[in-house]
């Protein structure tokens, strides 16, 4: 495939969710990486995205839904190209969001349930560091999470929020999702768009990666192992 940036969304697309890649994804990134930039784009910090990926380098890390975007070389030497964070006031919209949402039943932890990362905070109906196997029957049609937000839809002038991972729902700031920040990266490194593709499991209607739509060209994926078939052809 002519594509040179290759575009790729991390829970359920790369690998299960907070979990490390598998050894054979691993290679395939690792091969892709010698010819084309991989771009990894994430609710995730960049260490976190780091960690999953195993430092395949070099790779462009876009974590927190691409709002702290850095370019890692094969040395592992970071170079930052932008960080946006949230305000006091964006901070204090999302919580009282989260707050106004049903108080969820039979946790593990009710403190692991908000995340505040910076420039996004990820809200779990479980818990974000609850086993995989678990988080992975709650709710994998996003029906619970659409129903949720649909009951209990955000009313902000600063703030959006999406459904993202296995149980999440991720807060930023308005219009700073996905779509925006690729298309600043690609401003920035002067890319064409038909030389991008992106991949990712949540393009549906309200999920985190539908805001790539229009942006560049997309391909659906089911999982991980979807993923890693569907890479075949650009390797």
């Amino acid at each position: 495939m002519h594509k040179t940036h290759l575009f790729f969304d991390l829970d359920n697309t790369l690998t299960r969710s907070r979990s490390p890649i598998t050894q054979h994804m691993r290679e395939r990134l690792s091969l892709l990486a010698q010819k084309k930039d991989v771009i990894v784009i994430s609710g995730q910090t960049m260490e976190s995205i780091l960690t999953q990926t195993g430092h395949v380098l070099p790779m462009y890390t876009m974590g927190q839904s691409g709002n702290r975007t850095a370019y890692i070389a094969a040395n592992g030497e970071v170079t930052e190209l932008w960080h946006d964070t949230l305000s006091k006031e964006e901070r204090a919209d999302i919580l009282a969001h989260i707050h106004s949402l049903p108080t969820p039943e039979n946790v593990p932890d009710t403190e692991d349930l908000v995340e505040d990362r910076g420039s996004q905070i990820s809200y779990s109906l479980y818990g974000h560091h609850a086993p995989i196997e678990k988080k992975e029957v709650i709710d994998p049609q996003q029906e619970i999470r659409a129903a949720l937000l649909a009951a209990h839809p955000l009313h902000s002038g600063t703030v959006e929020v999406k459904i993202a991972g296995t149980t999440c729902l991720d807060y930023v700031k308005k219009g700073r999702h996905k779509g925006h920040n690729i298309e600043r990266l690609l401003k920035e490194k002067k890319w064409s768009r038909e030389d991008c593709v992106y991949f990712g499991d949540a393009l549906f209607p309200g999920g985190n990666d539908e805001t790539v739509l229009g942006v560049l060209e997309t391909i659906a994926v089911l999982n991980p192992e979807d993923t890693y078939r569907k890479l075949e052809r650009f390797v």
